[in-house]
């Protein structure tokens, strides 16, 4: 079992996503989630350390340590949600410093089998959630000039 520990800002935008994606709709916030992920594993100082820097406390986010059998695969990771993928990329450009350039290849492999992502790097982003690619197609071809709620 996977416990997420919440970190920064609050998003506020899952339940009512999720709750339309159980009736088969694809609700507009799924159109404007950007998440990133970063492999704990792949930062280059402590989790603790990471967590505690002023650009985190000012982004909505979570984490989790995974639980056997999941731990064989990877860590556990670092999610971030934005409203943009411009706004995804510029806090990129804030934090790569601290992120390891590549991630190991059992994690790569993991995060690209399971939650369908690209990669910048030692991270990995998406939108939506994984299992929004089942019902409404691979995210990568999803409207990008949607107007959000």
């Amino acid at each position: 079992m996977l416990n997420w520990k919440p970190i920064g800002k609050d998003w506020g935008k899952c339940e009512e996503c999720w709750l339309n994606y159980q009736k088969g709709i694809q609700h507009v916030n799924s159109l404007h989630c950007y998440k990133l992920g970063i492999p704990i594993k792949n930062l280059k100082i402590s989790l603790e350390e990471f967590l505690n820097l002023d650009i985190i406390k000012n982004v909505a986010g979570k984490y989790g340590i995974f639980s056997f059998p999941l731990s064989l695969l990877s860590y556990g990771v670092i999610i971030f949600y934005f409203d943009s993928e411009k706004e995804m990329l510029d806090f990129v450009r804030k934090i790569e410093q601290y992120v390891k350039v590549n991630p190991e290849m059992k994690e790569k492999k993991f995060y690209d089998i399971f939650v369908n992502v690209n990669w910048i790097n030692g991270m990995n982003w998406r939108r939506g959630c994984p299992e929004y690619d089942k019902k409404f197609g691979d995210w990568r071809k999803w409207k990008k000039d949607v107007e959000s709620v």
